[in-house]
Parts: C-alpha cells; sequence; structure tokens
C-alpha cells in the first residue's frame, strides 16, 4: 500500500511539474498577444486602458491623440510657420545661411520635407478639422478661408469632440462624461504656453465619423483582448498554483526524517543560479523572439508566410525553446528550494567552499603553530596591509579596537594566577574565546581545579584514615576487652565455678566476633586492592538469592521480616564467579537482618535490562527495605569502610559489609548503587547477562 501511495504521489508530482511548465507558457502567450492587440491601435494603449474604459471617447488614448495633434500643430506654427516661410530661407540659422547656395538649397528641401510630413499626417484624417494661426501665419485643414480673420470658436464647437485655445484660455470637450483631468489640461496649457504668443489661436474638432472609425478600432481590440484575459489570468493562476505546490512538497522530510537528495542537487548554487538565469533571460528573449515573429506574421498576412518563414514555424520553435527553457530553469529553482530546506543552500556554494578550505587551512596554519610563528605571522600580515593606502587605516582601527581586549584579557589572567597563589583555588578565569590568552586562562584554571580536587581528597583521606584508625581500634578493643575481663574472672574462681560455663561461651562468641573482623578487614583490603583472584562462571542468581535466604532462614524468622520476591522468569544468569557474588548478597542480607525494622517487608526484585545497540543485556537486582533506625548520612558515605547506618554503634556489625560489597561487584564488572529515601533503603546490583557466547571464557 505504501509503495502504491508513493507512486501515486510521484506520478501527481511529475503531472503538477509539466502542467505548472505547459501553463506558464500559455500565460506568457496569452500576455504576448494581448500586449499585441493593443498595439494594433493607432496610438500604443495601455492594458488598464482598455480594460477600464468602454468607450473611444473616454479613453486616455483619445486624449494622447488629441495631445499629439496639438504638439503637431504647434510646433509647426511655431518652428515652420508656412512653405513661403521655409523657402525664404527663414527657418535656417545664421551658421547654415553662410553656407553655400547648394548646401542652402539643400537644408531648405529637407525643412519643407519635414513640414510637409507632418502637415500631411494631420491632413490624411477624415473628420479631423484643425485651424492656427499666430497672427501672421496660418495652418489648417479648411478650405476657402482667406486670411482666417471670419474662422470663429463656434465653427467648431458644435462638433461632439473639440478644443479651442485663444486669448490664453483653453476649453476642451472631449465626450460626453466630461472625462477630461486636470493632468491632461495642464499639460496642454503648458505646451502650448512654451510657444507664447498673444495672437495665438488652436481651434480642433472632431466629427462623428472620425470618432466612429476609432471607436470601432477600439472596441474591436477591446473585445479580443477580453476573449483572451480569462484564459490568460487562468494560466498565471494555476501556474502559481502549481509551482506553490512544486516549491511546497519537494525536499519533505521521509518518515526516518531525512531529507532526499538528488545527483541534480549536488551542483554548485552559483552553477545552479547560472542555468536559471540563463533559461529564464536567454530562452526568454528567445522565446519572445520567435513568438512576436509568429503573432506579426499572423497579423500581417492572415496566416501563413512571412519573410519566407511560416507562422506554424516559428510558433513551433517558440513553444519548444520555451517549454524547454521553463523545464529546465524549474528543475533548478527546485534545486535550489530542496537545498534550501536541507540548509545546504550556501555550503554547497563554490565560493563558500573554497572560502571555507582557504579559512580552514589558514585557521589549521595558524593553531597548529607555536606561539612565535603565529607572533610572526600575525606581525607579517599586520605590516603587509598597513604597506597599502587603502588598508592601512582599516589595519589602524582594528588594532585600536583589539588591543584593549588584549590587555583586558591579561589583566584577568594575572587576577586569577594572584587568587590562586592567594590560596582561592574556586576562582574561575573568565573565558571569552579560543585564542592564545584563552588558553592560558583555561589552563590555569584547570590546574586550579586539579590542585582543588587533590586537596580535598587528600584531607577526605586523612580524615578517612583518622577514622579507620578510630573504628578499627574501637571494634578491636571491645570485644578483646570481654575476652581479658572474662579470663580474669576464671582465673580467679576457677573452672569449677557455676559460672565457668557462661564465661566460656561468651568468650567463644567474643573470639569469634574478634575473627570475623579480622578476616572483614583482611576481606576489604584484598576487595579494595583488587588482590583477589576472580573466575567468571556461568552463575543463577535468583537460585542463589533463594540459597541465601535459606541458610538465613533461623535469623529471619527471629527478625520476623516478610521477604518478597519478583521476579518475571524463573531463571537468570550472569556472568559472575559464584562465591564472590554469594559473598555479596550475603553481605547484603545481612546488612537487611541488622538494620531493617522488625516486621517489615523486603523486596528483592530482579530483572533483565534489555541489550542496547552492540552491547550485552544487563541483569538488576534490587533490595528495599525500611530502616529500624533514621538514616542521616549520605548513600556514599554508606559505602565507606567502618560506616554504619547506626551512628550509636550498637548493633554487631563493623562497618565493612557494604564496602566490600561495592569491591566486589567491582571486580566482576559490575555495577553497585545504594539509594536512601528517608527510612527507605535500597541496594542495587547491575551484572552482565550470560550468554551463550561466553562459554568458555
Amino acid at each position: 500500500m505504501d509503495t502504491k501511495l508513493k507512486k501515486y504521489n510521484t506520478g501527481l508530482t511529475v503531472l503538477i511539474f509539466v502542467l505548472c511548465i505547459v501553463l506558464f507558457i500559455t500565460s506568457l502567450m496569452g500576455i504576448a498577444i494581448i500586449l499585441n492587440k493593443s498595439s494594433e491601435l493607432e496610438h500604443l494603449a495601455d492594458i488598464d486602458d482598455l480594460l477600464l474604459n468602454d468607450s473611444y471617447q473616454n479613453s486616455k488614448m483619445f486624449q494622447w491623440d488629441v495631445s499629439d495633434k496639438v504638439n503637431n500643430i504647434v510646433y509647426l506654427l511655431n518652428e515652420y510657420k508656412s512653405e513661403e516661410y521655409i523657402r525664404n530661407g527663414m527657418t535656417l540659422s545664421e551658421d547654415y545661411a553662410k553656407e553655400t547656395e547648394k548646401n542652402k538649397e539643400r537644408l531648405i528641401l529637407e525643412e519643407l520635407r519635414y513640414f510637409r510630413e507632418i502637415a500631411k499626417e494631420l491632413d490624411k484624417e477624415q473628420g479631423f478639422t484643425y485651424f492656427a494661426s499666430d497672427g501672421t501665419h496660418i495652418l489648417t485643414n479648411m478650405r476657402d478661408i482667406g486670411d482666417g480673420k471670419y474662422v470663429k470658436p463656434e465653427n467648431f464647437t458644435g462638433k461632439p469632440a473639440y478644443l479651442i485655445f485663444q486669448n490664453d484660455k483653453l476649453n476642451v470637450k472631449l465626450s460626453d462624461k466630461s472625462n477630461e483631468s486636470n493632468a491632461f489640461i495642464q499639460k496642454l496649457e503648458a505646451r502650448i504656453a512654451r510657444e507664447y504668443n498673444p495672437e495665438l489661436r488652436v481651434y480642433l474638432s472632431f466629427d462623428q465619423e472620425y470618432l466612429a472609425e476609432h471607436e470601432e478600432a477600439f472596441s474591436l481590440v477591446r473585445r479580443d483582448i477580453f476573449k483572451w484575459l480569462p484564459y490568460t489570468i487562468a494560466s498565471i493562476i494555476l501556474t502559481l498554483a502549481a509551482f506553490i505546490f512544486l516549491v511546497t512538497t519537494t525536499g519533505r522530510r521521509d518518515e526516518e526524517g531525512n531529507r532526499q537528495v538528488y545527483k541534480i542537487d549536488k551542483i554548485f548554487t552559483e552553477i545552479q543560479l547560472i542555468i536559471i538565469a540563463f533559461c529564464f533571460f536567454g530562452g526568454g528573449v528567445l522565446f519572445v523572439q520567435f513568438l512576436f515573429d509568429a503573432i506579426y506574421n499572423l497579423n500581417l498576412n492572415g496566416a501563413v508566410y512571412y519573410y519566407g518563414g511560416s507562422f506554424t514555424l516559428s510558433m513551433t520553435i517558440a513553444v519548444i525553446i520555451g517549454l524547454t527553457a521553463a523545464g529546465i530553469g524549474l528543475l533548478f529553482i527546485l534545486s535550489c528550494v530542496r537545498n534550501i530546506k536541507a540548509g545546504r543552500f550556501i555550503k554547497n556554494s563554490l565560493i563558500y567552499i573554497v572560502a571555507a578550505a582557504i579559512i580552514k587551512g589558514l585557521m589549521s596554519l595558524y593553531h597548529g603553530g607555536s606561539v612565535m610563528r603565529k607572533t610572526v605571522l600575525i606581525t607579517l600580515v599586520i605590516c603587509i596591509l598597513s604597506a597599502t593606502v587603502v588598508l592601512a587605516p582599516i589595519v589602524a582601527i582594528l588594532i585600536i579596537i583589539l588591543a584593549p581586549k588584549w590587555v583586558k584579557k591579561y589583566e584577568e589572567i594575572k587576577k586569577g594566577v594572584d587568587e590562586v597563589k592567594n590560596g582561592n583555588l574556586t576562582y574561575k578565569i573568565p573565558l571569552s574565546g579560543n585564542g592564545e590568552l584563552d588558553e592560558l586562562a583555561k589552563g590555569i584554571n584547570e590546574i586550579s581545579e586539579a590542585s582543588n580536587i587533590a586537596i580535598q581528597n587528600e584531607l577526605k583521606n586523612q580524615r578517612l584514615k583518622t577514622d579507620l584508625i578510630s573504628n578499627v581500634s574501637h571494634d578491636l578493643k571491645t570485644p578483646l576487652t570481654s575476652i581479658i575481663t572474662y579470663i580474669d574472672l576464671l582465673k580467679r574462681e576457677g573452672l569449677d565455678s557455676t559460672d565457668a560455663p557462661k564465661y566460656l561461651e561468651i568468650l567463644d562468641q567474643k573470639s569469634i566476633r574478634l575473627k570475623k573482623l579480622t578476616e572483614d578487614l583482611f576481606d576489604a583490603a584484598k576487595a579494595s586492592s583488587g588482590a583477589i583472584p576472580v573466575r567468571f562462571e556461568k552463575v543463577e542468581m535468583l537460585s542463589l538469592i533463594n540459597q541465601g535466604l535459606g541458610e538465613m532462614n533461623n535469623q529471619i524468622e527471629a527478625s520476623r521480616l516478610n521477604f518478597i520476591i519478583n521476579a518475571q522468569k524463573t531463571q537468570y544468569y550472569v556472568k559472575a564467579d559464584g562465591q564472590l557474588l554469594w559473598r555479596v548478597l550475603e553481605n547484603l542480607l545481612g546488612n537487611v537482618l541488622k538494620y531493617a525494622l522488625e516486621g517489615s517487608r523486603v523486596y528483592i526484585d530482579i530483572k533483565e535490562q534489555n541489550a542496547r545497540q552492540g552491547k550485552t543485556p544487563n541483569v538488576i537486582l534490587e533490595i528495599k527495605n525500611i530502616s529500624k533506625s533514621e538514616l542521616n548520612i549520605d548513600a556514599d558515605e554508606l559505602m565507606e569502610r567502618f560506616k554504619r547506618g547506626d551512628e550509636s554503634r550498637t548493633t554487631e556489625g563493623s562497618g565493612l559489609g557494604l564496602a566490600i560489597a561495592k569491591d566486589l561487584v567491582r571486580l566482576q564488572n559490575g555495577w553497585f548503587e545504594i539509594k536512601i529515601d528517608g527510612d527507605l533503603f535500597k541496594a542495587s546490583i547491575m551484572l552482565e547477562a550470560y550468554e551463550e557466547e561466553n562459554e568458555g571464557i
């Protein structure tokens, strides 16, 4: 099911990728067609003008038409006046007037040609009437007007659209809606004002024939644009949606949290960006060139041939170039997106890799050398940089900034050395980097810390030595004193006295007690030094526990303790020395019998800990009981020699049992821990579980 889903997701992604490319090219083609349609009008129209205005008379395009005609009329009237004015050489400057007659005639002909071209452009349109006069010269396409004195504004204001300028006043009407903007009026006034003449008159009018012709062309282009606009907008929206989907889904983490890396993603970032730029700019230029060739060919001939090449060929080449460039570009864009998500975009950069290698090499050279080499290297770099005019001020600024920091760091180190010298071994010099001074400060901190630990350990050892001598003396003196006392009594009273058997029994108990204490001392010394030989074998721990409880049954019944064993399995095999492990269990059970609250429950939990990768499983034994007396001692101290939870030392314990148990477990590659929570005492042992491959060890 998961494989089918992955194949489905891959197929969907490929489909959307292809759709994104096709829709992108479709969008560009739609935009190109719309722009081409707007250029079909005599005056290039803005798209928003065609979309927002439903009539030619209400459009900015008509305003531009009027403005263009006013500019031409005013320019001709101001610069050229009339053909006679040009023929008389009045438009030539003094420099040109000094030219030979032949050149002068040529210049006059050029001026006449330019004058006639503009006049012809004004006169060619039917339904457009104009009259302009500066008081001397007249420009008009009206007939039989004589000197123009009888041409009045009323001859023009009766038309659907007109422009009247006289007596420094401008009157404009372009449509019944009177949508002439202030900016348009101000622009016309400014243009006419540049050719200021008190007698200047400019009359323009547009009759219904002119407006109808341009209205038809405007409406036709507008209709074609609205036909293509929905498809273009839909293509743009779908292209964006497909692109967003691809950007969102590409580079996702898999079920294990890893991001899949493709071969294309390993290409250097700079190369990817160059390819993207080449596809969208280089490919875009070729695509637009062939696309507009095809569109222009279609507009020019209605179908097939343009400069010897067909519309179909141009359009096919444009589509192939567009799809190829967009496809390759999109592939590399998605690759960049994956690298950004994976945090590899900068690290995959060739510049970054080279710069990092150079910096790493310099840092390796710097940190790998002696202080002398570093000093020489830094001094050499400073000298070289200071020799340049541009970098010398920068070096000076850096020295001014860094020098106080180095001096401050030196003062902190000096203060730290003084503190340590005066005995404050806990003082730490602040560290703020990894330079040479920081390394020196770090070394001093480590020395002071090591010295402090050594002193604390020495003090602890001295205290332990004193406690050891005191405890050994006390524990040896007590049975010896009893033995000496009862021997004196036997000497005085004789062996035939009635109390002699009682004295002998006490002497026997004290002798056994003294022997046990002596053996514990030797065992503790050997276990601590590791002098006891260890024979690893297959030992069943649960049976050993039951054996110990059986041998101590009388003592257990006397203490009225209830031992509860919790084990999920019937057998737990460990790799250990059977005799040493028995001694550990004997000491722990004996410790429980001595210090546990009478009549309470003792829990013995045994379980197997699952093996970590490449490790052997372990068996953990926990013994928990409630102490009969308050435990006002740290758990670590309780495992020291001659340390007892019973500080009054009223029990028979030597205080060596837990210390011996800890050392014996350590010799068997195990782990021993004691925890105290109020009156709850818990001893834990962890030993390596026995596995079949351990046979023969």
